[in-house]
């Protein structure tokens, strides 16, 4: 009886790495062409995808800025039918999901200051307001319950009434005056001198904010605006469709937000279209180095079975191969796609800064998923391009491959 010799376990992973590192670096300039295309193609992918999400970030933190997701604002479709008054807060301070409400009134008025007087827009707003919307302070303070005759103002009205800098405001008084009778001759008109406690940055319009006690005190018993804090951002959907079926209407930064996603979606399908082009000469690129490879080693694939290898091994040693071409690609692609990234938000930064922006920003991210995903989708794509020239290689009979000329 013949005893077999062939190995019950084939060879050691380590053993076949070896072999294909080796005849990686044997073919250098071949190895190296074809891992440049790698590093083209993966690397493309990278930084269109890290520089549209830098961008759908930056976008959405300008949009939705420092309001909570658990933010609900809730208006009335029409005044003269349901209005927001006390009542109304206080039912709606009863929903189950509510844990903190504010109010707000808004109306036109005049602010006049060193004998110049400006349009702005005059909130009442209550001292959760702050909370609830994250104003951008400046210089001072916030308004506080405590406060009676105090005012805060943003930039622009400061710019408008010529004042640059926002320390020198502090403390001045300035007179407001909201026209409330034209609107309801049962309310007071505000005719008052404030005094400057707080600037903030709140955008181009003027807009002036004061206690909304003012308001309740002028006779305005019903709200503009109603901003209500939900317990948790998944109870929003619900708290969201409790209110309506009162017959408000509501917004939430949530809305914004999940548009923003929508377009950058589509944006970076784009940008990942743009980046495949370069992938697909990658791709070819690749399978025509290990078909190359495969053709040109036939005799020491035959020598290897003969003398005890598995097929099975012949398909790993290209696999490896392939996988150790992807690997070192992606990763090299990445690498210079980050650094790119980086030298792009520097000049950027710097260009900003020149032109009067102070704070920093990014339009390219680096977040660990993209790294590892880009990581795994060339493993991947590695893996499909070894599968014809492996089984091919699985199938070489040793006999014939030993008359290989």
């Amino acid at each position: 009886m013949q005893q077999n010799l062939r190995p019950k376990k084939g060879i050691r992973a380590s053993i076949l790495m070896h072999v294909a590192w080796r005849n990686l670096v044997s073919k250098k300039l071949r190895t190296i062409l074809t891992v440049v295309g790698v590093i083209i193609g993966i690397g493309a992918i990278y930084f269109l995808l890290s520089f549209g999400l830098g961008l759908q970030k930056l976008v959405t933190d300008e949009i939705i800025g420092n309001k909570s997701l658990k933010l609900v604002e809730v208006v009335s479709p029409n005044s003269e039918i349901i209005t927001l008054d006390q009542e109304m807060v206080g039912r709606v301070s009863s929903l189950v999901h509510v844990d903190e409400v504010s109010v707000e009134y808004s109306y036109p008025g005049l602010l006049s200051l060193n004998g110049g007087e400006i349009d702005v827009v005059t909130y009442g707003v209550d001292e959760a307001y702050a909370d609830f919307v994250s104003l951008n302070l400046i210089n001072g303070r916030l308004l506080n319950e405590s406060d009676t005759q105090r005012i805060i103002i943003n930039t622009s009205t400061l710019e408008s009434i010529g004042i640059e800098n926002p320390r020198e405001a502090i403390g001045q008084t300035v007179a407001l005056g909201v026209p409330l009778k034209s609107s309801d001759p049962d309310q007071k008109d505000i005719s008052a001198d404030f005094q400057i406690v707080g600037v903030i940055d709140s955008g181009a319009g003027s807009e002036a904010f004061i206690p909304s006690g003012i308001f309740s005190a002028a006779g305005v018993d019903s709200y503009k605006t109603l901003r209500i804090l939900a317990d948790e951002p998944e109870n929003v959907a619900t708290l969201r469709q409790e209110i309506e079926s009162i017959g408000l209407e509501t917004q939430s930064p949530a809305d914004t937000l999940d548009q923003v996603g929508q377009i950058f979606d589509f944006f970076n399908v784009i940008m990942i279209s743009f980046g495949s082009i370069g992938m697909l000469v990658a791709v070819i690129g690749m399978f025509n180095t290990i078909t190359v490879s495969l053709l040109e080693r036939t005799r020491e694939i035959g020598l290897m079975v003969a003398l005890g290898a598995r097929r099975a091994d012949m398909r790993k040693l290209f696999i490896i191969e392939t996988t150790m071409i992807s690997v070192i690609g992606a990763a090299i692609g990445i690498l210079i796609a980050m650094l790119s990234g980086f030298l792009l938000n520097l000049l950027m930064n710097q260009l900003a800064g020149q032109r009067g922006v102070d704070s920093s920003f990014s339009i390219f991210i680096n977040p660990p998923w993209l790294i590892g995903s880009m990581m795994l989708f060339m493993v991947i794509i590695g893996l499909l391009v070894a599968a014809l020239p492996s089984r091919r290689a699985e199938k070489i009979n040793p006999i014939d491959a030993l008359r290989h000329e």
